[in-house]
C-alpha cells in the first residue's frame, strides 16, 4: 500500500509540474466522445492588471458583446466569416445576474450541406478569486441544444512572479450533438475548436501586457 501511495504521488507531482510548465501550450485529447483541451500562455503582466482585462473580458461577454469582438474575441471567425467547416455567426448574447445564466445566440453553418439558425447556448457564468491572487471563471452548458451536449470552461489567472507576471490557462471540455458529432473528427476538432481555445488566451494576454506598458 506505501508502495502504491509512493507512485501516485509521484505521478500527481510530475502532473503538476507539467500543468506548471513556463512554456505555452496546448494540447486535446479525446475521451468518449468528449474533446478535452489544455492551453496555457505566459504573461507579463501584473496581478491586478491581468485581473482587470479577465473583469473587462466577462463583463463585456454579458453586456457588450460588440466591443468584445474588437479585442478578446478577435481573429476567432465568430461573426460569419467564410472558409471553414463550420462557419459560426454568435451575435447576441444576454445575463441575467440572479441566476448567472448567459444566453448566446447565433447561427451555425455547416459548409455544403446545412444551416441551423438561431441556436440559442444557456451557460451559468461563476467566479472565484483565491487569496493568493488566482482567478478562475467558470462556464458551464446549462440546457444541451443541438450544437454543443456538454460544455465545461475553466480559465484562471495563475500568479508566477508578484507584480510582474503569471499564467493564462483555458481548459475546456466539449461534447457535440449528435448531428455535429457524425462529422467532427479528432483534426476537424484541432482545425476548428482548437486554435479558437488558443487565439482567446492570445487576445487576453495582448490586452493584459499592452494595459502593462501603458502604465509604465
Amino acid at each position: 500500500m506505501k508502495k502504491r501511495n509512493t507512485l501516485f504521488l509521484i505521478f500527481i507531482s510530475l502532473f503538476l509540474l507539467t500543468k506548471a510548465s513556463p512554456n505555452d501550450s496546448i494540447s486535446t485529447i479525446y475521451k468518449d466522445g468528449e474533446y478535452i483541451s489544455y492551453s496555457q500562455i505566459r504573461v507579463y503582466a501584473s496581478d491586478s492588471v491581468s485581473n482587470v482585462v479577465i473583469n473587462k473580458f466577462v463583463s463585456q461577454m454579458c453586456y457588450d458583446l460588440d466591443g468584445l469582438y474588437k479585442w478578446g474575441l478577435k481573429g476567432m471567425r465568430l461573426d460569419n466569416e467564410k472558409d471553414e467547416l463550420l462557419i459560426f455567426d454568435f451575435n447576441t448574447t444576454k445575463y441575467n445576474p440572479k441566476t448567472n445564466i448567459l444566453k448566446g445566440g447565433g447561427d451555425v453553418k455547416v459548409t455544403g450541406i446545412t444551416k441551423i439558425p438561431n441556436i440559442y447556448v444557456y451557460t451559468k457564468l461563476s467566479e472565484r478569486t483565491h487569496s493568493n491572487g488566482r482567478k478562475d471563471v467558470h462556464l458551464d452548458l446549462a440546457v444541451p441544444n443541438a450544437l454543443l451536449n456538454k460544455l465545461n470552461g475553466i480559465f484562471s489567472y495563475i500568479p508566477k512572479e508578484k507584480n510582474k507576471s503569471g499564467f493564462f490557462v483555458l481548459e475546456t471540455h466539449i461534447k457535440f450533438g449528435w448531428f455535429f458529432n457524425i462529422f467532427i473528427t479528432k483534426n476537424r476538432y484541432k482545425k476548428i475548436m482548437e486554435w479558437r481555445i488558443r487565439q482567446l488566451i492570445l487576445n487576453l494576454k495582448e490586452e493584459s501586457e499592452k494595459k502593462e506598458n501603458s502604465l509604465k
